[in-house]
Formats: C-alpha cells, sequence, structure tokens
C-alpha cells in the first residue's frame, strides 16, 4: 500500500474510485492502437496507472512506458484520455461551496488564525515552459527570462483547491492575472463572496473576503497585508495573521506541484492550449485525494517556495472600502487579545 501510494501518491482505495469516474470514456471511446508488448488491449486500470505515473512523476513518456511495457505514443494517448475523461467526470471536485460548506471553511479559518468570515487564500504560481521559437513571445517571458504559464488558485482551509484558473501567460503581472480571472469578475459583480456579513465584537462589519499576499491589490473582498514601510506593532501583527492563513494556499501549490510533478519540471515543449486541461486535472486529484480522506506522503510535498525562483512583485493597487475592512480586522484582533490578556475574576 505504502509503495502504490508513492508511486501513484493516492491509496489503492481512491484509484480504484478514480477508475470507476473515467470507466466509461475510457471502455466506450479508446484511443486508437491501445494494446501492449503482448498484444493484449489494455484495461482501464492500467490506463489510469499510466497516465498517474506520468502525472506524478513528470518523468518522459518514454520512461513511463518502459515501467509499463508500452510505448511512448501510447502513452501519450492513454494520458491525454484520462485528462479528457478525468475534466467530463470529476469537475464536481473543484466547485465554489454552497452557503452551508462555506460556514464550515470561515470556522476552519478562524480557528486557524483567528480572522473572521474569511473565505479562502488566494496564491499563483508558475508551469515553466521551453517552447519553439516560433511560439515565444514576451508575454510568454517572465521576469526570471522563462516562459512560462500562470496557475492562479483560491482554496479552503484544508487546502482544498475552489477556483483555478489557467492558461494565462506568465510575463504579466499577478495584479493583471487576477483581473483576468472569472473569480475576479465574479466578486466585483457581487456574484460571488457575497454572504452573511459578520458584525465583529466592537460593532463594526466585515463582509465575505479572502486573503491574499502583497502581490494582489487590497479590494473590499481581498485584504492583503501592510507593506513594509508600514509596518507598526498591531499592523505587523496582523501581517503574521495574513500569513497563517495564506500559508493555506502556500502549502496547496507545495503539495500540488510536489504530488504531481509534471507541474514542476520544465514542460518540453508543450500544447498551450491543453496544458490548462493537464492544471486542472492535477487540482481535480489533489482535491480528490483530501475529500477521499487520503493524505500525500510527507515527502512528497515540496519544501520551501512553490516558486522559489521568483521574487514577490508588489501590486500598490489600493481600494478605499479594502482599507476600512483591514482597519477594522486589525482593531477586532487588538480587541480580542486584550480581552484575553485580562485576568480572570
Amino acid at each position: 500500500e505504502e509503495l502504490f501510494k508513492h508511486f501513484f501518491r493516492l491509496s489503492k482505495k481512491t484509484f480504484e474510485y478514480i477508475c470507476t469516474l473515467v470507466r466509461e470514456d475510457l471502455i466506450s471511446r479508446p484511443p486508437s492502437g491501445l494494446i501492449n508488448i503482448e498484444g493484449r488491449l489494455l484495461s482501464v486500470e492500467k490506463q489510469a496507472a499510466i497516465a498517474l505515473r506520468r502525472l506524478a512523476s513528470g518523468e518522459s513518456q518514454v520512461s513511463v512506458g518502459a515501467s509499463f511495457g508500452v510505448g511512448q505514443s501510447t502513452v501519450s494517448q492513454v494520458t491525454w484520455r484520462f485528462i479528457e475523461a478525468m475534466e467530463e467526470r470529476a469537475r464536481h471536485h473543484l466547485r465554489w461551496p454552497d452557503s452551508s460548506k462555506m460556514e464550515r471553511i470561515k470556522s476552519g479559518f478562524e480557528s486557524s488564525s483567528g480572522l473572521p468570515n474569511c473565505c479562502g487564500a488566494i496564491d499563483a504560481t508558475h508551469i515553466v515552459m521551453t517552447l519553439p521559437a516560433v511560439e515565444t513571445s514576451d508575454d510568454w517571458c517572465d521576469q526570471e527570462n522563462n516562459y512560462s504559464m500562470f496557475v492562479q488558485g483560491v482554496v479552503d482551509s484544508e487546502m482544498r483547491f475552489l477556483d483555478i484558473v489557467t492558461g494565462w501567460p506568465g510575463g504579466m503581472p499577478v495584479s493583471r492575472l487576477l483581473r483576468c480571472s472569472g473569480f475576479y469578475k465574479l466578486c466585483e459583480s457581487g456574484a460571488r463572496l457575497n454572504g452573511n456579513v459578520k458584525v465583529l465584537s466592537d460593532g463594526e462589519e466585515v463582509r465575505e473576503y479572502v486573503v491574499g499576499g502583497t502581490s494582489y491589490p487590497l479590494l473590499p473582498w481581498l485584504v492583503t497585508p501592510y507593506k513594509d514601510d508600514e509596518h507598526s506593532g498591531p499592523r505587523s501583527e496582523f501581517n503574521q495573521v495574513i500569513e497563517t492563513a495564506r500559508s493555506a494556499a502556500v502549502k496547496a501549490f507545495l503539495q500540488l506541484k510536489g504530488g504531481w510533478r509534471i507541474l514542476n519540471k520544465v514542460m518540453w515543449r508543450p500544447d498551450k492550449r491543453k496544458l490548462p486541461s493537464i492544471v486542472l486535472v492535477c487540482c481535480l486529484l489533489h482535491n480528490i485525494i483530501i475529500d477521499s480522506g487520503d493524505r500525500l506522503n510527507p515527502d512528497v510535498s515540496l519544501s520551501g517556495c512553490h516558486d522559489s525562483d521568483y521574487m514577490g512583485q508588489i501590486c500598490k493597487q489600493v481600494n478605499p472600502a479594502g482599507i476600512t475592512i483591514r482597519e477594522n480586522l486589525v482593531k477586532h484582533l487588538q480587541g480580542r487579545e486584550q480581552n484575553a490578556a485580562q485576568p480572570f475574576c
């Protein structure tokens, strides 16, 4: 069981569940030529195993094929067919939560960080690629002179992805990536993060919001830390609280790219139209592991930073309503600390 989990990133029970999701598609519309070296048709289980190993290891198609006794083209066909099936059949594992689930998410963040009415943490990472000369452009060349594609994710307190956006060039600022996302448009229009307003201990109100790092703008629904030149006692403590909540997103990306190493290795001339599907399926698999009560082996997750070669960008965009919400949260946390420090009589 442990060797199986190390090789495929999930337990046999979760593997069997994934096979039930994709079975109908892999049987009804199998790619052409799916036979192994003994001339037998590949089973659904073997197809799923090949695809999972390719995604988990990031090894070449030739290397993965050698492990299963199949050729490179078979690995390519099987992996892509698996990805298409997962996109179709596993979407329910990555969706914005309903109101009852959101209340549990808020409780999780308040328990771990002390932040009331927090609905998620947002972060972004780069998928590094090599591109043929005809496809290279400044848009895809990022700040570290790598060709890369962005992935932005919103996660809950259990590191489950609630929303992702990908397919955008790594050369754009994180703040622009946010503005291009469907998540931003939904929040700005009031279709998301529009649930119950929380009344704080001092009578002030705070709406639903997510937390992000300094690369993100301060908005009415996105709370970010104070910048370095704004530090004082309460503000410094607030930044630590934000960092605690935001660490859910950082850890989620560490597990995503550590568990599904195809995203952490330099992609060799990927099809930029297909790469977003690979990213989505890796996020679905990440969530399925959590939903199944599985856990990755501790040595699988990346250590340090999921974007270790990238310096953080600073976004100076500030919305006045965002300032008010942040100040209300600072006062609330201060008041809670003062009450906790008072002796019991």
